[in-house]
């Protein structure tokens, strides 16, 4: 090869080394920006799977109420809540007292 050859080789071969140091900075690039995304995408997952936990705890409180409920509606206490509430009867004893309008 003459020593025209081997710099136009020389030459070349360092183009081509730039072009795949682009390819790999560019690939690089995309592959952190991807990345950030991903966490994002993690934390909103994190916060949404920390709601959904707290809604499952409410319910299961919810879920013991409601299992208690018929034990609860066949007590006295519960038939003069109902009695006072949605009837407004009182004992004959009793003395009510209303605010001032």
């Amino acid at each position: 090869m003459t020593k025209k050859q081997r710099k136009r080789a020389s030459s070349s071969n360092r183009r081509g080394m730039a072009g795949i140091a682009l390819v790999v900075a560019a690939l690089l690039c995309v592959m952190l920006l991807q990345s950030h995304r991903l966490e994002a995408k993690n934390a909103a997952y994190a916060q949404q799977i920390a709601q959904l936990n707290e809604a499952i705890e409410l319910e299961n409180v919810r879920a013991e109420e409601i299992e208690k409920m018929p034990e609860y509606t066949h007590t006295k206490e519960y038939v003069e809540k109902v009695a006072r509430e949605k009837f407004g009867l009182v004992y004959e004893d009793e003395m009510i007292f209303r605010a001032a309008d």
